[in-house]
């Protein structure tokens, strides 16, 4: 139960992130680069409190994970330039499908047993495509071939980095000064990949300067917010029982969204059955876990 608990927290802060992007309408690349570096650096009084294992899997899987989020980002910027960026909302479900495959090749112990258990399966499978299905109805997405090509891979790639997560971060390595140490490093090596991808060709043009005191200041809050949606997401993936889960209550995210829309009284066009029944849907996969 723990896990769902931090993968709400994960979400309430992927949406306080998205909107910051929207508050702020800054370069999305300058943005980056900076609200990564600003998250390190808020990250580092931490430090003394971090443990560092002596498993080098540990740093490969770290590194790798900082290196696909950039890539995410660029990917994301990119459909937004092209006014295709409502098609990235597959990557959740995709991410969730690749993250669940990716964990059964890797642990085929814990796959559940339809004769033993054929109510906790059946509803899993339900649950899962249920919240599968719905999250693409939230929003009316661009949903081109070409469009989902450019998304596939990333989600793929964002599945396959949460198992791998969830291997090196089980066991005895499922402490909290682990999991500050995991995210302190993945954070560092996005921040590196982000000003590689910014300085050379930043998408659309840099429209602040360098130390922009509007880019500076939006990008520490996008930092804050970065830091608690990547502690929280690891948080949860750590100690929930399959890798899958806590990405899918990520979908929670659009909910946010529009709860806040709703209260500031401004338009809004998430879909309410399909919010009920991604709700549904996610509740139905915290009950199949117990």
């Amino acid at each position: 139960m723990t896990w769902f608990i931090w993968a709400v927290c994960a979400s309430i802060c992927a949406a306080a992130l998205a909107e910051s992007n929207r508050i702020f309408k800054l370069n999305p690349q300058m943005l980056n680069a900076w609200r990564s570096t600003i998250a390190v650096l808020l990250m580092s009084p931490a430090i003394p409190y971090m443990q560092w294992p002596k498993a080098h899997h540990f740093y490969i899987v770290s590194a790798i994970d900082g290196i696909v989020t950039a890539a995410g980002m660029v990917m994301f910027f990119y459909l937004a330039a092209r006014k295709t960026g409502r098609v990235s909302s597959m990557v959740l479900p995709m991410a969730a499908f690749s993250a669940y495959m990716t964990w059964w090749m890797m642990k085929p112990e814990l796959r559940p047993d339809l004769l033993d258990h054929p109510v906790q399966v059946l509803l899993a499978v339900i649950s899962f495509t249920l919240v599968c299905i719905s999250f693409q109805k939230v929003r009316d997405n661009d949903s081109s071939w070409d469009s989902f090509l450019m998304v596939l891979p990333v989600g793929l790639a964002f599945g396959v980095v949460d198992a791998m997560t969830k291997d090196v971060l089980g066991g005895d390595h499922n402490t909290y000064k682990i999991i500050l140490s995991y995210t302190f490093l993945s954070l560092v090596v996005c921040a590196i990949a982000s000003w590689v991808a910014a300085i050379p060709k930043p998408l659309g043009g840099r429209p602040t300067g360098f130390f922009d005191k509007d880019l500076l200041w939006g990008s520490f809050w996008c930092g804050v917010w970065t830091v608690g949606m990547m502690l929280a997401g690891v948080f949860a993936l750590s100690i929930a029982p399959n890798p899958s889960l806590p990405g899918l209550v990520m979908a929670l995210t659009p909910l946010w969204l529009f709860a806040l829309n709703y209260f500031r009284k401004a338009n809004d066009d998430v879909s309410i059955p399909a919010s009920i029944l991604i709700l549904m849907g996610s509740a139905g996969l915290l009950i199949s876990t117990l």
